[in-house]
């Protein structure tokens, strides 16, 4: 049938104990257990979908009937072609480059994925990077003021340092012929971020999938390295501002229970897509079944191979618990704070205006911190609230 001639289907790396498929549909893709590809391949091969049906109702020795492949069809098949946008993953996004201009960098930049290459560099920053925490002496502790032109500086830094790192995953997808989108800016919970559209990664195998991930990281500990040496040349306190911030934010990155890139390369490690929701859904499973509550479709878990099913019960107790303590306490506490120290703090800073005085950098840093933090954090909470109201459910394929 025409009407799906925009599918296609390959098989899926997974850790799951039975074949899984991977269907591509208008640059989206889900995962999918055998029938559903099955279904799909039959209703491509034939002209109507009342022949495709009777076609696969004999293939399988009539183990289905006519009402139920229609309402798979509507239930799973149906939703990939009208689902034009996918499900977003940030509260906002924009891109900021093209993947025709992003393209330009990563042609050249994919040679730099020789394993031989990537080995090296990595053994030699994670050397240096260990060598700067244990031989720097007061770590933080700066001698130089810190001036406007140093912040501009530094926040120029970090944004080079994060479009270097986007680049990393582009030219990742390119050395295993895979197409990349443009880069981007999102807001992801409360965190604004730069991002890479590389959803074709789904197309790899699992190993292949983790290099990806970890090629942002790679790159930017391709930075690391003359900084780290310059560093041990002059001892400047900007250049030590510079490495700090760098591995604060591998730090982040390589952080498994947020949607950055720790969370994918746990995802494929583990070999489960669709990770934090999966991570959820096998605790409510085991909570309706501790209670003799109606416990529905097998939890994900459960067609996992042996080996994979204790990494991913940790994950899910812990991400859980992570989880809860970030909204339930770090978040409440944020807020707590903000309420008693940002009125006094605005009443020193309307204090030292009205004489005509220069603010303390320190007083204008926390003022803008906590500002930026709690505006990031009412946005998330509109988009929630309000936006989310309006999104469509993403398919969940089985």
């Amino acid at each position: 049938m025409k009407e799906y001639e925009d599918i296609h289907i390959q098989t899926f790396s997974s850790a799951s104990d039975e074949a899984r498929y991977l269907i591509g549909c208008r640059g989206q893709y889900y995962e999918a257990g055998v029938v559903v590809a099955n279904l799909i391949t039959t209703l491509k091969e034939y002209g109507t979908e009342d022949e495709a049906i009777k076609a696969f109702l004999r293939n399988n020795n009539n183990r289905y009937t006519i009402e139920q492949i229609r309402d798979a069809i509507k239930k799973y098949i149906a939703p990939m072609q009208e689902n034009k946008g996918g499900v977003k993953q940030f509260l906002y996004q924009k891109e900021i480059l093209s993947a025709g201009y992003v393209d330009r960098f990563s042609d050249a930049l994919k040679l730099l994925f020789n394993k031989y290459i990537m080995v090296s560099v990595i053994f030699v920053a994670l050397t240096l990077d260990a060598v700067f925490f244990l031989t720097t002496k007061d770590l933080l502790t700066f001698s130089n003021k810190v001036n406007a032109y140093t912040i501009i500086g530094l926040l120029l830094f970090m944004l080079a340092s994060s479009f270097f790192h986007e680049l990393g995953h582009a030219s990742a997808c390119k050395r295993f012929g895979i197409k990349h989108g443009g880069i981007g800016f999102g807001l992801y919970l409360n965190f604004p971020v730069l991002y890479t559209d590389v959803t074709e990664v789904w197309k790899l195998d699992r190993s292949r999938r983790c290099v990806v991930n970890i090629a942002g990281v790679y790159f930017q500990l391709m930075c690391i390295i003359p900084i780290i040496i310059c560093f041990m040349l002059t001892d400047s306190d900007v250049l030590r501002y510079m490495i700090i911030i760098m591995n604060f934010g591998f730090v982040m990155t390589l952080n498994p229970f947020f949607k950055f890139d720790g969370y994918w390369m746990a995802s494929d490690i583990l070999g489960v897509p669709n990770l934090r929701q999966r991570s959820k859904e096998i605790i409510r499973y085991y909570i309706n079944k501790l209670r003799r509550r109606s416990i529905g479709e097998m939890s994900y878990m459960q067609r996992m191979k042996k080996k994979a099913k204790w990494g991913f019960a940790v994950y899910a107790i812990v991400v859980n618990l992570f989880m809860a303590y970030y909204f339930l306490y770090v978040l409440p506490l944020f807020i707590y704070n903000f309420a008693l120290s940002f009125p006094m703090e605005a009443k020193q800073l309307i204090m030292y205006l009205a004489n005509n005085v220069t603010p303390p950098f320190a007083l204008l840093r926390n003022i803008g911190a906590q500002m930026l933090f709690f505006a990031l954090i009412a946005y998330m909470v509109y988009n929630v609230l309000y936006k989310g109201r309006k999104k469509k459910n993403g398919v969940k394929m089985q």
